[in-house]
């Protein structure tokens, strides 16, 4: 996931990756490791950060409740 973070950043250069879900649970060692991939995998001159969201496994859920107000869907 590192490698094609890092290959993505090369191709679009974001500042920011936001991965939810459940790899938001995978623990500290997990954004390590996928963070230094990343950044050994981009340019030198690319600039980002890869973050967890902080919704977590709830983001879909409150994604959909947002939907629901707005009318969407019906």
């Amino acid at each position: 996931m590192g490698v094609a973070i890092g290959n993505v950043a090369n191709v679009i250069n974001p500042q920011l990756f936001v991965l939810g879900g459940g790899v938001t649970k995978a623990g500290n060692y997990f954004w390590e490791v996928l963070q230094k991939t990343a950044q050994e995998t981009a340019l030198p001159e690319v600039n980002f950060e890869v973050l967890p969201a902080s919704l977590g496994d709830d983001a879909p859920l409150w994604g959909a409740v947002a939907l629901a107000q707005m009318g969407i869907g019906d």
